[in-house]
Formats: C-alpha cells, sequence, structure tokens
C-alpha cells in the first residue's frame, strides 16, 4: 500500500477550503455542491437553465450552418475503420455528444460517446465523428453502451444490425450538433 509519510505542504495537492474536512458545506446546498449566491437552489433547475442557455445560443448561431452540408464517403457512413495514425479524434466533440440523451433508452445525464464496433484493433480505430450517445452502466442497471459493445442491444441481426445501427446513429447526432450550431470549430465538416 502507497502511504505519504509527510503531510503535504501547504499549497500542494489538492485545495483547502478550510481547517478540517467537509468546512464551509452548508445544509441549503444541493448534494453538497457549492452554490454561488442568487444561484437557483436545485440541480434542476439550474440544469434547464444551463440548457435554456445552449438552446438560446445555438439559435443564435444557426443561421451559420450550411443548408447544403452532405456526407462525404468515410468511416462514418461506411462504418470502414482506418489506421489511428490517420484518424480524427476530438474531446470537445466526444464531450458534446456525451451530454446528449441516451440515443436508445432517452434517458438523460448519463450518456457516454458510443463509437461503432467495426473492423477496430490491431492498430485501427475509427473516427470520432461516427460516435452516438447511449448511456453508461449505473447502480444495478446495465447502461445501453455496455449492450451495444456486446451486440445485445438489438434482438435480432447481429454485428451486422449493431453496424447499420450504429451508422445511422452517429449520422443522426452529427446533424443534431450542425443544426443545434455547436460544431467545434477547430473539427473538420464531412461535407
Amino acid at each position: 500500500m502507497l502511504m505519504r509519510r509527510v503531510p503535504l505542504k501547504p499549497g500542494k495537492g489538492f485545495k483547502s477550503h478550510g481547517g478540517r474536512a467537509g468546512a464551509g458545506l452548508r445544509d441549503d446546498q444541493d448534494e453538497g455542491h457549492h452554490c454561488e449566491p442568487g444561484q437557483a437552489d436545485s440541480r434542476e433547475q439550474r440544469l434547464a437553465e444551463r440548457a435554456a442557455r445552449q438552446i438560446e445560443s445555438a439559435l443564435a448561431t444557426a443561421d451559420l450552418v450550411p443548408q447544403n452540408v452532405t456526407m462525404a464517403p468515410g468511416a462514418g457512413t461506411t462504418g470502414i475503420a482506418v489506421l489511428k495514425e490517420n484518424v480524427i479524434e476530438s474531446e470537445p466533440y466526444r464531450r458534446l455528444v456525451a451530454e446528449l440523451p441516451c440515443f436508445w433508452c432517452g434517458i438523460s445525464g448519463y450518456s457516454q460517446h458510443a463509437h461503432l464496433n467495426y473492423g477496430k484493433g490491431l492498430g485501427l480505430k475509427t473516427d470520432d465523428r461516427t460516435g452516438f450517445p447511449l448511456c453508461c452502466s449505473r447502480p444495478g442497471i446495465e447502461g445501453c453502451h455496455v449492450a451495444y459493445d456486446q451486440y445485445r442491444l438489438l434482438e435480432s441481426g447481429g454485428r451486422e444490425a449493431h453496424r447499420e445501427y450504429g451508422i445511422e446513429a452517429g449520422r443522426f447526432t452529427r446533424e443534431q450538433i450542425l443544426k443545434a450550431g455547436l460544431w467545434p470549430r477547430k473539427l473538420p465538416l464531412w461535407a
């Protein structure tokens, strides 16, 4: 077991929020999270306000999205994996996808960026732009992402049906992000 024999020096490690553990916590805070004065009291209200701001921002920039965006043949439309050196990765895009509700069950707040499960491995990978949101596992609940990765999300069709589903889900997710005007600036478009 790894243990420190001397305490951390002040200013090192975690930031101190008081002289003792839990100092500064208030009973009126939602789930113990810090709230600024004048901020909404409940987590749900804060999330609703945040979503409203994002929608307002997306609507304001929606006119900037070209109306004639079309899909170029590639890993996103064919499901073909490419060499890891040639794949396009984008953390901002993965985070945007993870903010969307699960594509299969519709639950919000538990989504992960799911890739196509086709041809990966041995130095091959799929483009991040092929991803779509699926929920993660939670205590007592198997998430849709796990079922998709194990080809159990769809009742019939096996790998081929899951591949087709993933291609369509990825296409729909890209369209959704484009229409909302949230496409990351540095990420190349499909057109």
